[in-house]
């Protein structure tokens, strides 16, 4: 397997069953770390939080639309991968 490249775009880690009182606690932090408050859509995910700090960025996303009403749903955490570190040649 000689002159096989790979390069990882992004990073996706999603947390099932993430209760909503660790996501509140969660939200108030970002949102005083950040100062910057969530996007409500009604499209995939009900929370959305967007953080773009120059080429880097941050996506948080709790409860999906699909998911039935609970007290534990699915987060989401992506950003991107550091190209340095992830291209690699096997």
């Amino acid at each position: 397997m000689k002159n096989v490249q790979l390069s990882v775009d992004k990073i996706a880690v999603e947390y099932h069953g993430v209760t909503v009182k660790f996501y509140n606690q969660l939200a108030l932090s970002f949102r005083d770390w950040f100062d910057i408050r969530p996007a409500i859509r009604h499209k995939g995910y009900v929370y959305h939080w967007s953080l773009g700090i120059e080429d880097a960025y941050l996506y948080l996303r709790y409860q999906p639309w699909r998911q039935k009403k609970s007290r534990k749903y699915s987060l989401q955490i992506e950003t991107h991968a550091d190209k340095e570190v992830v291209t690699a040649r096997i």
